[in-house]
């Protein structure tokens, strides 16, 4: 009997040790916002803003978390998506996004633009130079300057890239920087002190002879670090468990969180997923797995507010089912067609809390 004591105690210690970090919860809020992908969700002074997403153009949605509630704002100019937009200050910036042309033809904006909050407008900024614009890329901020990395030029066609670049909102100016180590699209980009690191993605200009939508498994698991104090890259030894293209990434406590995303194996057609990864740069070695998500989404938005994560939209939420035929023989392009993917319901506002 006290083996079988010791035994049970042994086991539930382990369970313990080994559980998921975390938890995710989904929030019902006042009122329904219409479903989008291919999104972004940023914080600007204590509220949540919803840019972008597939289709046509969106009205920017605004999260108050005191009152539990959305309100409708200024329409976007016309359609951005494929997304990684950045608050500074009391405007957010989007340098990069489709938003002309059908899948998998997209065209990349030609210009940087901004959404004020405070007086629920855009402006029209700086052009981006013709061979630097691109979708799918990773934003950051750091010291009032605002950094894109990697991308994809071409729709979902050509152009996977390692491009580097930096807007700077007080001077509308665009910089090119040194490219990272790889290529990806799909990706996130973080900040964690004096380091930019650039996560996820795959490379979407890689297709099979009879299968234009292979590309759905050419996931990037290398994850590469660009010191701002000597303006060099490397790429850390810890690797993605797991790679995504179209998920997302945040800062947390100094911690990267790496969410969602859709991939495709050897074995399953390409879908949404519900991993969510965690690591310290400073003193991490592998990626730690953490808490999943309620729903498996693909192009969701993700930030941070009071010590926790918000995401929202996304496709593969309430009845979205994962792109057709993905990563399967003889999966390609409608012509002209909408993105595969898709998603139903509302955006699915979902928030993590490590407590």
């Amino acid at each position: 009997m006290k083996k079988i004591l010791v035994i049970l105690l042994l086991a539930g210690g382990l369970a313990t040790a080994t559980r998921a970090q975390g938890h995710w919860q989904l929030i019902k809020s006042t009122n329904k916002v219409a479903p989008r992908s291919e999104c972004s969700l940023v914080v600007v002074e204590g509220k949540l803003y919803l840019i972008g997403g597939d289709g046509p153009a969106r009205p920017v949605e605004a999260y108050d978390p005191k009152t539990d509630s959305w309100a409708q704002k200024a329409m976007a100019p016309f359609t951005m998506h494929h997304l990684q937009a950045v608050g500074l200050g009391d405007k957010v910036y989007v340098l990069d996004a489709f938003y002309q042309g059908g899948y998998p033809d997209q065209v990349p904006l030609p210009n940087v633009y901004s959404y004020d909050t405070k007086k629920d407008n855009w402006q029209k900024l700086a052009e981006i130079p013709a061979e630097r614009r691109r979708g799918g890329a990773g934003e950051a901020v750091y010291n009032g300057k605002l950094y894109i990395v990697c991308g994809i030029t071409h729709g979902h066609r050509s152009g996977t890239n390692s491009m580097f670049d930096c807007y700077d909102p007080a001077t509308d100016k665009w910089t090119s920087l040194p490219d990272a180590p790889h290529i990806r699209d799909h990706s996130m980009a973080v900040v964690v002190g004096d380091k930019l690191y650039a996560i996820g993605g795959r490379n979407t200009s890689l297709h099979d002879a009879d299968n234009f939508m292979s590309f759905f498994n050419k996931v990037v698991l290398d994850v590469d670090c660009y010191d701002f104090k000597t303006g060099k890259w490397s790429t850390l030894d810890a690797k993605l468990p797991m790679g995504t293209g179209g998920g997302t990434a945040v800062n947390l406590n100094n911690k990267i969180f790496y969410i969602g995303g859709e991939r495709a194996t050897d074995t399953q057609p390409n879908g949404p997923q519900k991993d969510v990864y965690c690591l310290d740069p400073a003193k991490d070695t592998q990626w730690q797995k953490v808490a999943d998500l309620n729903q498996a989404r693909n192009g969701v938005g993700g930030t941070v507010l009071n010590g926790k994560i918000y995401i929202a939209g996304g496709g593969g939420g309430p009845g979205g089912p994962p792109p057709p035929n993905g990563g399967k023989p003889g999966a390609n392009p409608p012509p002209n067609g909408p993105p595969p993917g898709g998603n139903e319901g509302d955006i699915a506002l979902e928030v993590f809390s490590l407590k």
